[in-house]
């Protein structure tokens, strides 16, 4: 891919970042070359690389997934370059030539470069995308040490970002001896801490005391909440930017026009100067993760099942139902933020840009695949919201109906009444919630759910009993 390409369709730009590529030096190791990765992280630092003397922050992106090394190999052929397209909510579209992935080293065909790589004073970064699957830790935050990608790794293997990460700071401690941040940027709360409790386990179990020392004088793991909404890569892009362009590009990935990477401003070595090119460097990320789990995650669990139950297939669908659209405003607005409290986030503004990015038709979010793991779901994205409001003598009376739909959407799904699939890893945990008094005894009391609510706030069982029958009566 040239450097400049012209459209040759509606004489439309395909922008591009003024900086020589070849006078860009890697400063960063990204772990896990996904969508994600190169709609976002990936976009801050080819748009940082154009600024004066920010030249030293190139990426080296790292696979570490046999599974992905046929799709990567074709990553490396176009040398780390592709193009990114941009959908706003009201159409307008974009195209950026993405090129800061300046080197690619598959690591499931090489390990031992990317060992090199990260043991390499000039790398002062190493961001990760590995999915919150990838972390291997319970709820307990301690490291499933019998897992068997996890023991493997500790016999020496080269499953998990742990193998890698130990092996490259293990060589990066003998020989360069240079500080480093480790920077996670999965969605998982408090994702730093994660990163290094289960790394740290990890070094525990391969008996290197050595190692765990210099650790923890020489690296640093901040938090980070980062935000964009990134589908699946369609062919469809693909056609279109290979058509509009003419560029032989097959890594296009999409996005929306919304992104947001906040940052807590802990670096063990020398810090991007990412602030130049809108992210955010915070001393606590906790009112953004918070902000970000109760509105947009709390806001699409507690739609999703009633657009479910309604017939719906797309997210922005339920934002053009005047009903559902009303109940996701007083949901936020009369539940949500008031458990939120006082905030460093000006949250009636993050409420309305959630709303427009829920409403881009170009973004083809389906219902079923927000309806997915409720059980997981609810106590880390809605509990907030009901705990927060009783302690507060409010009632929570637009997320008990929230609740009350996904009981319904249970039910629907059971008796094959609802056309949305319903993927439920955690099944078995539904097997009492039967339709009668019993089972909703049984959800209503349900302690993974909702801790200690029924006890403490016994009124909110009765509430719950009626907002049931209510949904029941409405969708059956």
């Amino acid at each position: 891919m040239s450097n400049h390409l012209q459209a040759s369709l509606n004489k439309e730009q395909l922008s591009v970042q003024e900086y020589q590529k070849e006078a860009i030096q890697a400063g960063v190791l990204h772990l896990g070359v996904g969508a994600f990765h190169r709609a976002h992280q990936a976009v801050y630092f080819d748009r940082l690389l154009a600024h004066g003397n920010e030249q030293n922050w190139g990426i080296i992106g790292v696979n570490i997934r046999p599974q992905d090394s046929q799709v990567f190999a074709r990553f490396i052929e176009q040398k780390g370059e592709y193009v990114l397209k941009t959908m706003a909510a009201d159409g307008a579209t974009k195209y950026e030539h993405i090129r800061s992935i300046v080197q690619q080293i598959d690591g499931a065909q090489a390990p031992l470069d990317v060992d090199a790589a990260l043991a390499n004073a000039n790398i002062q970064l190493v961001t990760s995308t590995v999915t919150e699957g990838g972390y291997y830790l319970d709820e307990n935050r301690v490291l499933m040490l019998e897992h068997p990608a996890i023991k493997a790794d500790v016999d020496g293997a080269r499953n998990t970002l742990y193998a890698f990460l130990y092996a490259g700071l293990k060589k990066r401690s003998e020989t360069s001896k240079a500080k480093i941040t480790l920077l996670c940027c999965d969605n998982l709360r408090h994702n730093g801490e994660l990163l290094e409790a289960g790394l740290m386990q990890f070094i525990a179990a391969k008996q290197d005391p050595a190692l765990a020392d210099w650790i923890k004088e020489n690296v640093s793991f901040p938090c980070s909440m980062v935000d964009r909404i990134t589908p699946k890569p369609s062919q469809k892009h693909v056609n279109d930017v290979q058509t509009r362009f003419g560029v032989d590009d097959e890594m296009t990935v999409m996005g929306e026009d919304f992104i947001q990477w906040v940052i807590e401003d802990n670096f063990a070595g020398k810090k991007p100067s990412l602030d130049l090119v809108g992210a955010q460097f915070v001393n606590n990320v906790v009112p953004f993760e918070e902000a970000k789990i109760r509105i947009l995650n709390a806001g699409h669990t507690c739609v999703t099942y009633q657009a479910a139950l309604k017939g719906l297939t797309y997210f922005d669908e339920a934002m053009r139902d005047n009903e559902l659209s009303q109940y996701f405003t007083d949901f936020i607005l009369q539940d949500s933020i008031p458990a939120i409290g006082d905030s460093v986030v000006d949250l009636p503004a993050y409420f309305n840009i959630i709303a427009q990015r829920f409403s881009n038709a170009n973004i083809g979010d389906t219902v079923e695949r927000i309806c997915t793991d409720g059980y997981a779901k609810f106590p880390i994205f809605i509990f907030p919201t009901l705990e927060g409001n009783y302690r507060k003598g409010r009632t929570p009376i637009k997320t008990i109906q929230g609740i009350a739909s996904w009981f319904a959407f249970i039910q629907l799904t059971n008796e094959g009444k609802i056309k949305t699939p319903y993927h439920e890893p955690n099944k078995a945990a539904l097997a009492s919630f039967s339709n009668d008094a019993t089972g909703i005894q049984a959800f209503a009391n349900d302690r993974f759910l909702w801790g200690s609510i029924p006890t403490d706030f016994p009124d909110f069982v009765e509430q719950l009993t009626q907002a049931i029958q209510a949904s029941m009566e409405k969708y059956a």
